[in-house]
C-alpha cells in the first residue's frame, strides 16, 4: 500500500471546508432566532445585547472558517516543505510524523478546531489517513 498526499490533502480539505460550512450554517441559524428577538425589541438597551449576540456569532464563524483554513495550509505547508509537490512524496509513516507534529502544535495553529485532535471520538484526521493509502498497480514501484 503506498499513501497519496493528493488523496489526503484533497480529503482533509473537503473534510475542514465542510465543518466550516456546518458550523457557519448552524451559527446562522442562531443568528436568525436572535434576530427574530431584535426585531421585536424596543428597549435600546435589549436591542444592544441582542446585535451583540450576532456579533459575538460572526466572530465564532470567522474564527472557525479561519482555523479550518489554516489546518489546511499547515498540512499543505509541511507536506511541500518536507517532501515536495509529488503525488506520492510521503510514506505513510511521514504523513503519521506530520500528522502527529501538527496535533501536537494545533492550539498555535487553529485553536477553534483542536477539538479535531484533541476529542477521542473525532476521528476525522485518522479515517482521512487511512483512506489515503492505495495499491500500486502490478509492477509498478513501491
Amino acid at each position: 500500500m503506498v499513501f497519496s498526499t493528493d488523496k489526503f490533502m484533497a480529503e482533509i480539505g473537503k473534510r475542514l471546508t465542510q465543518i466550516a460550512d456546518d458550523f457557519i450554517d448552524n451559527m446562522c441559524d442562531d443568528a436568525c432566532i436572535v434576530s427574530r428577538r431584535l426585531i421585536d425589541e424596543t428597549n435600546n438597551d435589549k436591542c444592544l445585547v441582542h446585535m451583540d449576540e450576532i456579533s459575538t456569532l460572526a466572530e465564532m464563524c470567522t474564527n472557525m472558517k479561519h482555523d479550518c483554513k489554516a489546518l489546511e495550509n499547515a498540512f499543505a505547508g509541511m507536506f511541500r516543505r518536507e517532501h515536495g509537490s509529488g503525488k506520492e512524496a510521503a510514506t505513510g509513516l511521514d504523513a503519521m510524523r506530520i500528522i502527529t507534529e501538527i496535533g501536537n502544535d494545533i492550539n498555535k495553529i487553529a485553536p477553534h478546531i483542536s477539538w479535531v485532535f484533541e476529542d477521542e471520538e473525532c476521528n476525522i484526521i485518522q479515517n482521512t489517513y487511512n483512506s489515503s493509502f492505495f495499491a500500486p498497480a502490478e509492477g509498478q514501484p513501491v
